[in-house]
């Protein structure tokens, strides 16, 4: 990488650490699958030197200029863990045809990381294409949330390459506790998805607060092409490189195709138990909605 883009590059991930680090998807109190987790809310007290501020009670401090601190009462400390999907559909290309995939993914990365931080429970990564590529076991701190995100953030596209899904989920049976939260981040484009995926995926649902995370490129979703375009595709999963004439119809047929894969998805999940959420913007308010909306079902009480 020239000097020139490094330091942009740095700069890039300056600011967005400081976007990530104000966003927090665990609100107030709220509640996991299993019994005692989250952060229960004990009462208010007068601000005082020393308190950490990620506890000021924030309408307050709006509503009447009075600095208080939210108390809570830590019941079993949870462990919240990212299995982050690096395979070629989601790799940094000049030739993906859906591009937008992993800047969205490392979104979800970043604001999943940095609200584990907030909410002051440890959290771990593991990235996987065809193998594991690197293990983060869960740790706490503001120093380790930004380790991680920059060991994926810095990655070089590696070209095409597949995903063991197998593996993966295989390496997360064996290394992470029981009743952990984990969120497995992927655009699930693999074969194993294409069919019946619930005996894959049911042993992690029964064992973690399993949440499928599915990445979406905005172009599959509803954008619309004003003509037609010729584009040199890369091969994302381990495929050839090809010419692919774009015309509005085929758009239209290739957002179908992945309309009709996510409700197969969806069923899937539904079959197991689990709950999903689908991020299809690299906006971070839109990433953030999306993964503070799954919670704010789980909540008991607000702030």
């Amino acid at each position: 990488m020239a000097p020139r883009e490094s330091e942009s590059f740095r700069r890039s991930k300056i600011q967005l650490y400081s976007r990530l680090k104000l966003k927090n998807i665990f609100p107030g109190e709220w509640e996991s699958i299993y019994t005692g987790d989250g952060i229960e809310f004990m009462g208010i007290k007068p601000f005082e030197p020393g308190d950490d501020l990620r506890d000021l009670d924030l309408c307050a401090l709006v509503r009447s200029g009075e600095e208080e601190i939210i108390e809570r009462v830590s019941g079993r400390q949870l462990r919240v863990f990212i299995w982050a999907d690096l395979s070629g559909s989601l790799q940094k290309s000049k030739e993906a045809l859906f591009p937008a995939r992993r800047e969205i993914r490392d979104m979800a990365i970043g604001i999943l990381a940095f609200s584990s931080w907030n909410a002051y429970s440890p959290v771990g990564l593991c990235a996987f294409d065809r193998e594991i590529r690197k293990f983060f076991p869960a740790k706490p701190g503001e120093s380790y949330c930004q380790e991680m995100l920059d060991w994926v953030l810095d990655r070089e596209y590696a070209g095409p390459v597949g995903a063991d899904i197998p593996k993966a989920i295989g390496f997360l049976m064996e290394r992470v506790l029981p009743q952990s939260l984990v969120f497995f981040i992927s655009d699930f484009q693999d074969p194993f998805f294409g069919d019946d995926f619930f005996d894959l995926i049911r042993p992690a649902a029964d064992k973690f607060d399993f949440i499928p995370v599915v990445i979406r490129d905005p172009l599959e979703k509803n954008i619309s092409l004003a003509r037609s375009a010729i584009l040199s595709v890369g091969g994302d999963e381990g495929d050839d490189h090809r010419t692919l004439y774009l015309t509005p119809r085929r758009l239209r047929e290739i957002q179908e195709a992945s309309g009709r894969h996510l409700a197969h998805l969806e069923r899937n999940f539904r079959r197991a138990g689990v709950s999903h959420v689908v991020l299809d913007s690299a906006s971070s308010d839109d990433c953030y909605d999306a993964l503070s909306g799954l919670f704010q079902t789980r909540r008991r009480a607000p702030l």
